[in-house]
C-alpha cells in the first residue's frame, strides 16, 4: 500500500529526472536561492502540478484496499514568437517519458494529447496524465 505523500514524492522524484527541458518548476516546491520563481524568458521551462481527483475502495480484505487516482498537469512555456518545432518535440518527449512511468502501486494509466493554454506571455501548451495509487 502506497500513501499519497510517497506517490508525490515518487511522481516528483521521476519527473526530475526528465531531461529534454533545462527548468521544470514544482508547484509550492521552494527554489535552491530561496527566491521567487522567475521563469526564463528566452527558453522552454516546465511548470507541475498533481491534483487528486477522487478515492474508492475496489476491494475489503484484512483492510479496505483504498485507490486514489489523480492527475499529472505538465504546463509547457516557449517564448512568443519562436516557432511551434521545439514545443512539439517537447511535448512528444514529455509523453513517451510518462507512459513509461510505472512503479509498485503506482501507474499513469492515460496521457492526453498536449492542449493550446492561452498565456500572454509565452506560447504554451499542456499535457495531462492521469495516475492511480494502489
Amino acid at each position: 500500500m502506497m500513501t499519497l505523500e510517497q506517490a508525490e514524492l515518487e511522481i516528483r522524484t521521476r519527473l526530475a529526472q526528465f531531461d529534454g527541458v533545462d527548468v521544470v518548476q514544482f508547484q509550492n516546491q521552494k527554489i535552491q536561492n530561496g527566491q521567487p520563481f522567475s521563469p526564463p524568458r528566452d527558453e522552454l521551462w516546465c511548470k507541475v502540478s498533481i491534483q487528486y481527483s477522487g478515492s474508492g475502495i475496489p476491494s475489503i480484505g484484512d483492510t479496505p484496499n483504498i485507490r486514489s487516482q489523480g492527475m499529472i498537469s505538465i504546463q509547457c512555456f516557449a517564448p512568443l514568437d519562436s516557432g511551434t518545432t521545439a514545443m512539439a518535440k517537447l511535448c512528444d518527449a514529455w509523453s513517451s517519458f510518462l507512459q513509461n512511468f510505472s512503479v509498485s502501486h503506482l501507474e499513469i494509466y492515460l496521457v492526453h494529447a498536449p492542449q493550446y493554454m492561452d498565456d500572454k506571455h509565452f506560447y504554451a501548451k499542456i499535457i495531462r496524465a492521469e495516475f492511480r495509487v494502489n
